[in-house]
């Protein structure tokens, strides 16, 4: 979707905000704030390593006004309940539903910044709880919202930290910077390698022009909280394996992965149990995609690249174990689709969707038989999954 389409789309929302408030529809600014992919680096990045990300032109729209005082008032075009608060009282439980997460926004912000000025908004997400961070997208539109609502100035990587601080100390998820960093950063037509542990980012150039291939996105129709399932386990079990092997070696305590060598884990892996070898297993072997992934990209290999992805939703299922028998069987569905030179899956692997790389001239064909296929063997989703073909995009902006 071009900036244009975009553009029209959130000046929808800003008039029906205008006839809400009283206000006229210029006073109304617009964020859009784009979803991202991982096409290699699964399930790495809560251990310091590296990872591919890339944000692709599905957005959170959001219209806005600072409010008068501190108040906190918006509507979703996506779920009923509106949510309405003070800066002076923010809910000391956040709520079971969308609202938790302006609250966490509204909490780390005041927290640093001790902002007076609220919010009024009315949102969209295009695709919500799909798996492509569309909760890190909302926190980043919160944020920035608010920053410019308080006349505040942050540099990128302040954004990445505070969402981090909103998912992690007060949403409770245990990931990694992946997601934030992608939408920060990105870069249309860009693949972006992100070193989580310094943390640091660089744009990937490639030879390959996207013209000559396409993004699939499938939504599973099957969404589930990346809090309620095992998905902050495996981080602990990913830690758990890094103390053991520090352990065995001989060094300092560590609770890392990416601070344990290869080496070491060649070497003392064994004598871990079965599930933390398992784990160490698919982070150390991840890595070493990413980095034939990023050779392959420079290179225009996208058959190599794209096997490379489809090695890593293995490792997901065999080493890391998450994943269900549905979208296991969408990943499968994806790779044996013509022109698609791989695929893996997202959203934690616990739900969520599928994202594949295709021939540019076989993409409309494989869609079709991909979503002909899945529908036929869960016939219960018929209506709610989704199957796209979406194109890179910039990172979070102000229309």
């Amino acid at each position: 979707m071009t900036d244009k389409h975009l553009k029209e789309e959130g000046n929808q929302l800003a008039k029906k905000l205008a006839l809400e408030t009283g206000v006229f529809p210029k006073d109304i600014k617009i964020l859009a704030s784009p979803y991202r992919i991982c096409p290699l680096g699964a399930h790495v990045d809560h251990q310091g390593g590296d990872v591919l990300g890339m944000t692709i032109d599905l957005h959170t729209l959001m219209a806005f006004l600072p409010s008068q005082g501190g108040e906190i008032w918006l509507r979703s075009e996506n779920y009923p309940v509106q949510t309405n608060f003070d800066l002076e009282n923010i809910p000391s439980a956040f709520s079971e539903n969308w609202s938790r997460y302006i609250q966490s926004a509204a909490y780390v912000m005041k927290r640093e910044f001790q902002i007076k000025k609220g919010i009024k908004g009315i949102l969209k997400g295009m695709l919500p709880g799909c798996g492509l961070s569309s909760s890190a997208s909302v926190l980043l539109v919160y944020l920035h919202a608010l920053a410019n609502a308080n006349s505040i100035r942050l540099k990128p990587w302040d954004f990445v930290r505070l969402c981090s601080e909103a998912e992690q100390g007060y949403l409770g998820l245990k990931n990694g910077i992946l997601d934030q960093t992608s939408i920060t950063f990105g870069k249309k037509h860009s693949l972006l390698l992100i070193n989580t542990k310094e943390p640091a980012v660089k744009l990937i150039d490639r030879k390959l022009d996207e013209e000559k291939f396409r993004i699939l996105i499938v939504f599973s129709g099957f969404s589930r909280e990346l809090t309620s399932t095992n998905f902050n386990m495996r981080v602990f079990e990913c830690k758990e394996a890094a103390t053991k092997l520090s352990q065995l070696s001989g060094l300092p305590h560590v609770e890392t992965l990416s601070n344990i060598s290869k080496e070491i884990f060649e070497n003392f892996g064994s004598k871990l149990d079965s599930k933390l070898q398992k784990r160490a297993k698919h982070f150390f072997s991840e890595i070493h995609r990413v980095k034939k992934g990023i050779a392959a990209w420079e290179s225009g290999d996208m058959k190599k690249f794209g096997k490379l992805m489809t090695e890593s939703c293995r490792s997901s299922v065999k080493n890391y174990e998450n994943g269900s028998p549905p979208i296991h069987k969408l990943q499968e569905i994806v790779c044996s689709a013509p022109g698609v030179f791989g695929s893996r899956f997202g959203g934690g692997g616990f739900g969520g969707c599928v994202l594949g790389f295709v021939n540019a001239s076989e993409s409309e064909t494989a869609l079709k038989q991909i979503e002909e296929k899945y529908i036929k063997l869960f016939p219960e989703v018929a209506g709610k999954a989704n199957f796209l073909i979406v194109n890179s995009d910039n990172g979070v902006r102000f229309l």
